[in-house]
């Protein structure tokens, strides 16, 4: 509560410097919502305690300005600061949490839900990777427990420094080598994927290129793009080259935050902006081109085998059973951020890829695909993205100008705000899952799977 004070005090300094008022006027709001969302969603789905969460992602200033009253009854958060913008996140069974952002709460509850029954046989009786059973054979193997000693030392630095590690798992050659949690999480608990959900949007879309649904030169692909857009065709979205005019920051009221936390439809912020560039000539790393994708699939496949995808394409099929899409106001799953998931779930994803698609002989997607999303685009500069994938290619003029300079260059990732990563790493049969809140990116991956790669035979 003194805190409060103190930086109650501290905004009104700033407006008497001219635009604290400001400041507030247009923070207020996101605080609320970006909170009641973040509490929503760790509550009700990762199913944690209100002050676990705001010790932990709620804490920094100023989202610590808000107050967030949870109604577990009533499955709903409500934030506000200071009594002002008062914001309502409300869960619902099998979809996660959804912002209101000014839809009525009965109208979003009575939207229809095309739910797919979850597996209901039990995973922890089954080996991995469908199941939860370990090998403790290859788990004591020497090198693997080299590899849980750096796991658990980084669980002890994390607790003295800013960030916060949640989840650690390693996979070696397909098994699970190695794994970690800690601050309120465990096995079972699902984290937020932040960025990361981007790389399962383009799986879903990969499986409809597979069935001949889409095609990567369809162009005209939203019904209100007559004009120049017209042009911008499927990969040019997936690879983020449509060259649209977005602004991808969240260090206040942005383009990217006024979609994710203040409007209700996500998709059409994005989709109604003008074009920049050149489709295909300028890459530009963009939320609201996932956001417009996960429309675009909305609209080719219709309500119900749009919302079963995830469920019956990929998630059910590779033992991600306990992994939640969530959605906007208006139904749309907010596939740039918003997916919720056990490590363990992610790790399943990042073997998926490191398999070509191929899940204990099921080819789930084709190779192709996979080797289309983790192809450089020509427009980045470093060869560092592929298809809502990123990559550690390098420059093709200079290799070792790359992301992540310790890794090999066959290396790629999905990524994710404040430290959220499924590494995967073929020359070295790795897949690496970190998840947790790192706000000031003192934890390094490049550096953590150096290390693993040290030890692996």
């Amino acid at each position: 509560m003194k805190k409060k004070i103190l930086y109650s005090i501290l905004l009104i300094l700033l407006a008497g410097l001219g635009y604290g008022i400001d400041y507030a006027w247009k923070s207020f709001p996101l605080i609320s919502s970006y909170g009641s969302k973040i509490m929503c969603s760790c509550i009700f789905l990762a199913e944690r305690d209100e002050s676990s969460v705001m010790s932990q992602e709620l804490r920094a200033f100023p989202i610590n300005l808000g107050d967030f009253e949870v109604d577990r009854e009533g499955k709903k958060v409500t934030g506000s600061v200071f009594g002002l913008a008062q914001r309502v996140a409300i869960y619902r069974d099998g979809q996660g949490c959804t912002l209101l952002s000014g839809m009525d709460e009965s109208e979003v509850r009575s939207q229809a839900y095309y739910e797919v029954p979850k597996p209901t046989w039990s995973q922890d009786t089954v080996s991995w990777p469908n199941g939860n059973k370990l090998n403790d054979s290859t788990l004591n193997l020497p090198q693997y427990r080299k590899i849980q000693d750096l796991i658990d030392i980084e669980f002890e630095d994390s607790v003295k420094k800013t960030h916060l590690t949640h989840m650690i798992v390693v996979l070696h050659k397909g098994q699970l080598v190695a794994e970690g949690y800690g601050n309120d999480h465990h096995v079972k608990t699902k984290h937020t994927s932040w960025s990361m959900g981007k790389s399962i949007i383009s799986n879903l879309v990969g499986l409809q290129v597979d069935k001949g649904v889409f095609n990567l030169d369809q162009n005209g692909l939203l019904p209100d793009w007559t004009d120049e857009r017209e042009a911008i065709n499927l990969k040019n979205m997936l690879q983020a080259t449509n060259g649209l005019d977005w602004v991808e920051d969240y260090g206040g009221v942005s383009d990217a935050t006024n979609m994710l936390f203040l409007k209700p439809d996500a998709p059409a912020i994005a989709a109604a902006k003008p074009l920049k560039y050149e489709p295909g000539t300028y890459f530009y790393y963009s939320s609201g081109t996932t956001n417009i994708i996960s429309k675009i699939l909305r609209n080719q496949l219709g309500e119900k085998k749009y919302q079963r995808l995830p469920y019956e394409g990929l998630f059910y099929k590779i033992g991600m059973h306990n992994t939640v899409m969530e959605k906007d106001a208006s139904g749309t799953f907010v596939g740039s951020s918003f997916v919720f998931g056990p490590g363990r779930d992610y790790a399943r994803l990042g073997l998926l890829m490191l398999e070509k698609g191929n899940w204990l002989s099921e080819q789930i997607l084709s190779e192709e695909w996979v080797e289309f999303a983790t192809t450089p685009t020509a427009a980045a500069p470093m060869g560092e993205y592929g298809a809502q994938w990123w990559l550690n290619a390098g420059n093709a003029n200079n290799p070792e100008e790359k992301l992540l300079s310790k890794l090999p260059n066959d290396a790629f990732y999905a990524g994710g705000f404040e430290g959220q990563w499924i590494l995967v790493i073929p020359s070295k049969d790795l897949v690496i899952v970190r998840l947790g809140y790192t706000p000031k990116g003192e934890f390094s991956i490049n550096d953590f799977a150096s290390s693993v790669i040290d030890l692996v035979p």
